[in-house]
């Protein structure tokens, strides 16, 4: 399919569905320092998902084609999007919408509704056909990171930025039809656009769905001791159990920064995390992710390792963006796994003070670990359409997993407060773009 000249327009706005390896950022006198998230245009951004050498890493995926989305307000650029095409089955399932609609994952956790509504989840899965190749293309506005990864240029008021958010859905829905794609995807969506995204969406067809929550620590605390004693007493008698076990065991923590973080040591940890937990892809698909990382942003890695004897037994790797830590991937050897909350959590809060960081974002799942460790928990929304002979069957499917992912948050003690299509019956949503 044609992928180099589709284009969208929408009121005042255009998109242009740039060619794979191009990215404004590098070409056409943008800048990085002219593409931001805060929008205040001084100097880098603290979310790495808008860095430009972070658009460099994801369009090395082998998994997905990569585009970037350029979109202009009356001819002035003001935005760019990252576009992940899925040709078929077996893309990563956070990025493809028709898998990830209705598999039981982190996204979907079909376990916490009731006995109704388990029923009807097993019925309608089981009806969905095998592969699901009638929804394939398929198109996702997102980036790696489970963020939506919507960079907008410097100077623009969060008013601006949020007409930006609001007019994506259809502009991503003309862009998708253009290339022939049978679902689309706008994902990983927070306040302060979710609601305003929500009501574009649901005009153009899409059906929202809940798919976790950000975690995120935000440190005050101007070193160890002051963080420690700022805690309530039950978390602090949590912290130094698990603290107090980690170095009993003989373990240490040692931090590795740069490109040379990611060394022969992690890649081995790494490669038998995935295995253990039967995630896709050995030995030489994790070099060639370790080995993008460290060629296109490897300046912001940092590596916190915990050391036995000499051995890094466990790592747990993140990116840095000004002074914030964005946690990548873990992994640990099995004499290490009692290590991963003391070194993930504590010893990465240890460090961070440290080292002038004030925000640590760890990302969606386990969330009751990291609610009791002091994390904030952000909703993050996706918006679906499909187009196929099943789409019902798909909207059915994903109004449960988003209720599934609702009661997660309420059982942790941080309920979701819902965009408002989640809050109208079905015959009070309107449609207008379905095909």
């Amino acid at each position: 399919m044609t992928t180099t000249a589709a284009t969208a327009h929408h009121g005042s706005f255009t998109a242009r569905l740039l060619p794979p390896g191009h990215h404004p950022a590098h070409h056409d006198g943008t800048g990085q320092d002219g593409i931001g998230q805060d929008g205040t245009g001084e100097g880098a951004s603290d979310l790495i998902w808008d860095d430009a050498r972070w658009l460099r890493f994801t369009a090395r995926t082998d998994l997905h084609e990569t585009h970037c989305l350029q979109v202009l307000e009356e001819d002035r650029p003001v935005a760019l999007a990252t576009l992940l095409v899925t040709q078929e089955p077996g893309g990563l399932l956070f990025y493809d919408a028709p898998r990830l609609a209705g598999t039981a994952s982190p996204m979907a956790e079909p376990e916490l509704l009731d006995e109704a509504e388990r029923e009807q989840w097993d019925r309608l899965t089981a009806s969905l056909p095998e592969g699901r190749a009638d929804h394939y293309p398929s198109l996702a506005l997102a980036t790696f990171g489970n963020h939506h990864g919507v960079a907008h240029t410097h100077g623009r008021s969060p008013e601006q930025r949020r007409s930006v958010m609001a007019a994506l859905p259809a502009l991503l829905q003309q862009i998708s039809e253009q290339l022939g794609c049978r679902s689309t995807a706008l994902l990983y969506v927070g306040e302060p656009e979710a609601e305003g995204v929500d009501a574009a969406a649901t005009r153009a067809g899409y059906h929202a769905t809940l798919l976790g929550a950000d975690a995120v620590h935000e440190l005050s605390a101007d070193d160890w001791e002051q963080y420690v004693a700022g805690l309530s007493s039950r978390r602090r008698r949590g912290l130094r159990k698990e603290v107090t076990a980690y170095e009993n065991s003989g373990f240490h923590t040692v931090a590795t920064t740069g490109p040379e973080a990611l060394d022969d040591t992690v890649t081995a940890l790494q490669v038998a995390h995935r295995a253990k937990y039967g995630l896709p892809g050995g030995h030489e698909r994790v070099r060639r992710d370790f080995d993008a990382l460290r060629e296109e942003i490897g300046e912001s890695c940092v590596v916190l390792g915990a050391a036995h004897e000499g051995r890094v037994l466990g790592f747990a790797l993140y990116l840095r963006a000004g002074d914030a830590l964005f946690l990548r991937t873990v992994g640990f050897a099995p004499e290490a796994s009692g290590c991963y909350l003391a070194l993930t959590y504590h010893e990465t809060t240890r460090w961070a003070l440290e080292n002038g960081i004030r925000r640590i974002h760890y990302g969606l799942a386990t969330y009751e670990a990291k609610f009791q460790r002091g994390c904030a928990l952000r909703p993050r929304w996706g918006w679906f359409a499909f187009h196929g002979p099943d789409a019902e069957v798909f909207h059915e499917v994903l109004a449960l997993q988003s209720r599934s992912i609702e009661r997660r948050l309420e059982h942790v003690g941080s309920p979701a407060t819902p965009v408002p299509s989640r809050t109208l019956p079905p015959s009070s949503t309107v449609y207008g773009a379905a095909r």
